[in-house]
This record gives C-alpha cells, sequence and structure tokens, in this order.
C-alpha cells in the first residue's frame, strides 16, 4: 500500500471505529432513562369533603404502602396510630386509626401479605362516589334490595350496599331496631335505613354476595 493509499484509508478507520461506540453510549443513556422511577405527587389531605371513589380513599390509592410514615404524611394534619383490632376467635389483626379535628375519621385494614386491606370512612366529611354523605337515607340513594346483602362479623343487622359501576365501595347502612339477620324488606329500609360507613377495598372489590 502505497502513502497515498494509507492516508486515503485513515478517515475510514477512525468512522468506524467511532461510529459503534456513539451507537452504544446512546442505546446506555436510553436505557438508564428508560428504568429511571418517575415520581408522582400525591397531595396530602388537610381538611374538608374526603372522597371514598372505587379508585381509593382520598390520596389512599392501590399502590399506596400500609405503615404509619406513609399514611402519616398523606393525612399531616391527623393523628395516625398503630392499633390492633379484636374480633371473633382468630389472633388480633393490625389496623392504623386517622383521626382528624378529634373524629375517628378512617381505619385501615391490612392484609396477610402487607398491602392494605380496605379502608372504613366512618366519621368526618365523607363523600361517596356520586357525593353520599353518611346518614343519607337508604331510600334516598337509589339502591335495589338486589344490590344488597346481609352484613356479617362486625356488621352484623346491617346491610351492605354496592354499586355495579363502583364495586370497590361497599355501603354499610345500619337499621335500627333490625336483628332477625338477612337483608330487611324493601319498606323497612326506606323507611329506617341510614348510611353508617363507606368500606372500600382496593384487591377484590366488594361484590355483592361476598363473605
Amino acid at each position: 500500500m502505497t502513502l497515498r493509499d494509507a492516508l486515503l484509508a485513515l478517515p475510514l478507520i477512525l468512522l468506524t471505529a467511532c461510529g459503534p461506540a456513539k451507537k452504544d453510549e446512546t442505546a446506555s443513556t436510553a436505557k438508564s432513562a428508560a428504568k429511571a422511577p418517575v415520581a408522582v405527587a400525591v397531595a396530602p389531605y388537610a381538611g374538608g369533603p374526603l372522597s371514598v371513589t372505587k379508585d381509593g380513599v382520598g390520596p389512599i390509592a392501590q399502590a399506596t404502602a400500609f405503615d404509619l410514615p406513609t399514611l402519616k404524611a398523606l393525612f399531616p394534619k391527623a393523628k395516625v396510630e398503630q392499633a390492633f383490632l379484636h374480633f371473633g376467635e382468630g389472633p388480633a389483626q393490625p389496623i392504623i386509626n386517622i383521626e382528624q379535628d378529634n373524629t375517628p375519621l378512617l381505619e385501615v385494614g391490612k392484609t396477610d401479605e402487607g398491602a392494605i386491606a380496605y379502608v372504613a370512612a366512618s366519621g368526618g366529611d365523607i363523600r361517596g362516589p356520586k357525593g353520599e354523605q353518611l346518614l343519607a337515607k337508604w331510600a334516598d340513594l337509589d339502591f335495589t334490595v338486589e344490590q344488597c346483602r346481609a352484613g356479617q362479623g362486625r356488621e352484623i343487622n346491617q346491610v351492605i350496599c354496592v354499586r355495579p359501576e363502583a364495586t370497590a365501595v361497599s355501603y354499610v347502612f345500619g337499621v335500627p331496631g333490625w336483628t332477625k339477620g338477612g337483608v330487611p324488606p324493601e319498606a323497612v329500609l326506606k323507611a329506617k335505613g341510614q348510611l353508617n360507613a363507606l368500606v372500600w377495598r382496593p384487591a377484590e372489590g366488594a361484590a355483592v354476595g361476598a363473605a
């Protein structure tokens, strides 16, 4: 090869050497960007109406962890405390109670896997998926008897109703004086049923007829 040929080939050699390296660097940068965590801002609850929807309760959602630091961050003005629920013959179940303005606001239950099992809202300015408020009358909330079942366990002698479009949310109605078991007749529900609590379950939902 002559000196002239060598000089002509040199740029091609340099281009070949630099090309793959640049491509690898670009691919590496793109891969790192793809793995970067995405931060999602959640506004903490300060006060006022607290909404219970099919997606969660206020700032609590499907991905929210069951732990005190997380819930204290989401409810910075509330008293957030660990407790244990004793009911029936089984072992005590860990729960977290959230109280604000001297009013019990939420009870948060835990699954065996350590996630949030349910959030029960029974005090304060709670609003359901359609704006329903606690103490509302069954007759005013457009339920049918077929959308309701008899409560069991802690909810014995109460009536649990679920809307088809928001099956993760249970409406817990008290029926004063009803102790016969089962779902009361429609006339009794219309006369006495009132909304005592809303319960959100993030995983399996709250299908009518569930145990």
